[in-house]
């Protein structure tokens, strides 16, 4: 078996020339960048989440009923996976599971492929109004007031685009890519821990946590140069992307992300099962038989030979760990309280500050990438050089986690002012949109489609409801004149300002925005301290978890803290959240008797809400953290376990250990928010 331990490669093609990679470095850089690229599909997801939901019409409820086949599949498989991986070729594994992620990547991108950009989407093209005469252009188009015309629906013209298949495609792909992230977090991780110094492990597993913090920037800049195109790129748009009719290419990244996974996969499977020790790896590599023959010898040894009839005792050992459990069911809570900023953070910046799609996700990208690394980075090499008692490590945690309350209140008094909406009643936050300047235009069956007044910063529900009687699709952005329904003493002051009368006055397509860059900017600066924070006690969450349980019980705590966490936070917390913010809608949309996505929402509840919430389930966590620190106060981390006796700890694994379910940087981590 000289191809399978010691020398990197692939079958029988072992060159020498490869095995200078052969080395703790050459797997971190790959395990690292590999990373990279599964963080940035994460992240990339959730910048593009908000245009899939309006294509395809979808609430946010479903949207988290969507997200959980991740999960699910996590919930079924992780155990098993974790397991029975951890006792064979882990780089190989991690490979497969990668393999798997890419075809998640490719099904996810396949809703595009087999609809394509919708009628929505492509009658806001030039080339679709230069196609069609404007005397078979339907209202819903053009947004007008015709007053005493009739209009036809959709739905009796047969049209409508509703199908269930695009919401089951991306549930395949999240379910497909569970299985990819449950190979990736349980077995590369501690395979890397296994392979060198237990002193080194912290510096080492920082730089793979920074490698990793890289995705979500990239992500989120690879997200706003596709949402920054239109959805379908060789058509013109008479929109702009500040439009909320606005649809970028969202499909375009998933396919980009899917071919990268693809080349990691193949650079990861050429990693042996166990990376030689010697320094000197070309003259490792020349003496394969007898160095396989020691490694076969000492992988037994350290991890026995492992049959499922001991799966039932090793799960038995693992819930008996007292610090084990405490640790994942506080990063349940952790995990269950970011929900709301994890998955949803771009409709969040969208709602309370006015941000596109596409800029919310460049303006996130550099600043995780900032706070994130430097808190990853000084951690870990403040850990390596100092080697701080666990009671500090654990004691921070608890610190961080009520900064993270503080935070979570905090943002219950960011926001931005909209801009005056007709129709809107602030007393009771309801909308009455309908009035007797509008009530003959046949304007009750039109979707929510803004435009505003900029001179007096009014925003009407549409051109129709404004009483408008002419557009202008030839330019970009639309514009509507002639709009009988502007009030008296709005035109009035339009007029002052600008010496235009009532009917000569213009709107443009899109809500009035305010100004609101101060508000803005505390959220962002407050959101970074949180990351910092956030990744500062990671690695030394990673580390007491490793040292806390047998050291073949590593990979397998991993799974059990997976299945936990994607049991009781990350299929819960999509959906809890999601039903949070539907309930704070004020208008959606409606397609044939259907209700689709939301269109506006009162955001003063919705902030409220979901901070609250968030406050509460992060202090739940915080008391978890509490009992880490007291269970795991005593474990010994930093010795070296090269004897026989290198797998026993300090602390009984039996009645005390941890797993480091503490949030991943793009999906796991805390300071995600």
């Amino acid at each position: 078996m000289k191809e399978d331990v010691g020398m990197c490669g692939l079958g029988p093609w072992r060159p020498l020339w490869l095995q200078r990679f052969n080395s703790t470095k050459g797997f971190l850089v790959v395990y690292g960048l590999l990373g990279t690229i599964q963080a940035m599909s994460y992240i990339y997801f959730i910048a593009t989440l908000t245009t899939l939901e309006k294509r395809f019409k979808i609430d946010s409820r479903t949207t988290g009923l969507m997200m959980s086949g991740n999960e699910i599949s996590q919930v079924l498989l992780s155990l098993v996976l974790s397991y029975y991986g951890g006792q064979r070729n882990r780089p190989l594994w991690i490979a497969w599971g990668v393999a798997f992620s890419a075809a998640s990547c490719f099904i996810l991108a396949m809703p595009h492929f087999l609809y394509g950009p919708g009628e929505a989407a492509l009658a806001l093209t030039k080339e679709y109004t230069h196609a069609f005469n404007s005397s078979v252009i339907s209202k819903e188009q053009t947004a007008l007031c015709l007053r005493g015309e009739e209009t036809s629906s959709k739905c009796e013209q047969g049209g409508g685009e509703f199908t269930h298949i695009p919401a089951l495609l991306v549930f395949l792909s999240q379910f497909v890519l569970g299985i990819g992230t449950t190979l990736y977090y349980a077995l590369g991780q501690t395979y890397m821990d296994d392979n060198t110094k237990k002193s080194k492990t912290p510096l080492l597993l920082s730089l793979t946590l920074s490698l990793r913090t890289i995705g979500p920037a990239i992500g989120f800049i690879v997200g706003y140069g596709c949402l920054r195109l239109y959805i379908a790129p060789t058509l013109t748009p008479m929109i702009t992307n500040k439009d909320p009719r606005w649809l970028g290419a969202w499909w375009l990244g998933w396919l980009i992300l899917g071919t990268a996974m693809l080349l990691f996969a193949l650079l990861m499977a050429m990693f042996p099962k166990k990376l030689p020790s010697n320094k000197n790896k070309i003259s490792a590599a020349k003496n394969g038989d007898i160095l396989t023959l020691r490694d076969c010898k000492t992988d037994r040894k350290a991890f026995g030979v492992h049959k499922w009839n001991k799966f039932p005792s090793a799960l038995s050992r693992l819930l008996k760990n007292k610090l084990l459990m405490a640790n994942i069911l506080s990063g349940v809570f952790y995990i269950l309280g970011g929900s709301a900023y994890i998955t949803y953070i771009t409709k969040y910046l969208e709602i309370q500050f006015h941000q596109t799609a596409a800029g919310a996700s460049v303006i996130i990208g550099p600043t995780a990438i900032l706070s994130m690394t430097s808190g990853f980075l000084i951690s870990g090499a403040v850990i390596s050089k100092f080697k701080p008692r666990p009671l500090y490590l654990l004691s921070w945690n608890v610190i961080v986690g009520i900064s993270f309350i503080i935070g979570e209140i905090s943002f219950i008094f960011l926001s931005c002012e909209d801009s005056n909406m007709v129709g809107f009643r602030r007393g009771d936050q309801g909308l009455n949109v309908i009035d007797e300047c509008n009530r003959d235009c046949g304007c009750g069956s039109l979707n929510f489609n803004p435009v505003c007044l900029e001179s007096a910063e009014l925003t009407f529900y549409t051109a129709c409801h404004a009483g408008c009687q002419q557009g202008d699709y030839t330019n970009t952005p639309i514009t509507y004149t002639n709009c009988s329904c502007i009030p008296e003493d709005i035109a009035a002051i339009a007029f002052t300002k600008s010496g235009l009368k009532k009917d000569e006055l213009v709107l443009r397509t899109g809500a009035c925005r305010t100004n609101c860059f101060y508000n803005f900017i505390v959220f962002m600066a407050i959101t970074m301290i949180m990351h910092t924070l956030g990744c500062s006690g990671k690695i030394g969450n990673v580390l007491v978890n490793y040292r806390a349980v047998d050291r073949v019980d590593k990979s397998f705590a991993q799974g059990l803290g997976l299945l936990m966490v994607s049991l009781f936070a990350f299929i819960p917390g999509p959906i809890l959240f999601g039903a949070m913010i539907d309930s704070t809608c004020l208008v959606w949309d409606e397609t044939c008797g259907r209700r689709g996505n939301c269109w506006l929402y009162n955001k003063d509840n919705l902030r409220l809400i979901l901070n609250v919430t968030a406050a509460c389930l992060t202090l739940i966590g915080v008391l978890f953290d509490a009992l880490v620190c007291y269970l795991g106060k005593d474990l010994t981390l930093y010795e070296d376990d090269d004897d026989e006796d290198s797998n026993k700890n300090s602390v009984n694994p039996s009645t005390n250990g941890k797993s480091d379910m503490r949030p991943m940087p793009e999906k796991t981590e805390k300071s995600e928010t």
